[in-house]
């Protein structure tokens, strides 16, 4: 028997094992005792202009949704001991502003004629 299935089978493994383990780096490990409450959540979310849809624990992370100062949606991942913001995801269609009452500008520059 040649030893290549084996060791293909081995780094197939060991590939396959490191997956979850490469994505773990926005998982959020503090201790509950160590947990700022929602409303110091709620606090920075104000203060970054966002508006929450919703509010929950995900990864042991703090997880908001909602949209921002310009109506787009978006999904931060907070660090729940410190606050600091690990993960920021917005949406970037015209769609989703539409959909959130946000007024459009014209498609193109207006110059008044002189």
């Amino acid at each position: 028997m040649s030893p290549f299935p084996l060791r293909r089978s081995l780094a197939l493994a060991l590939l396959v094992l490191a997956g979850p383990a490469a994505r773990a780096g926005d998982d959020c490990d503090a201790p509950p005792a160590s947990w700022q409450p929602r409303s110091a959540v709620h606090a920075l979310a104000q203060r970054q202009g966002w508006r929450i849809q919703s509010l929950k624990v995900d990864d042991g992370c703090y997880e908001i949704k909602g949209r921002d100062t310009e109506g787009l949606r978006f999904k931060a991942k907070v660090d729940p001991a410190t606050l600091r913001v690990i993960r920021l995801q917005r949406a970037h269609s015209e769609p989703d502003r539409q959909r959130a009452g946000v007024p459009q500008g014209p498609s193109q520059p207006h110059f008044p004629q002189e």
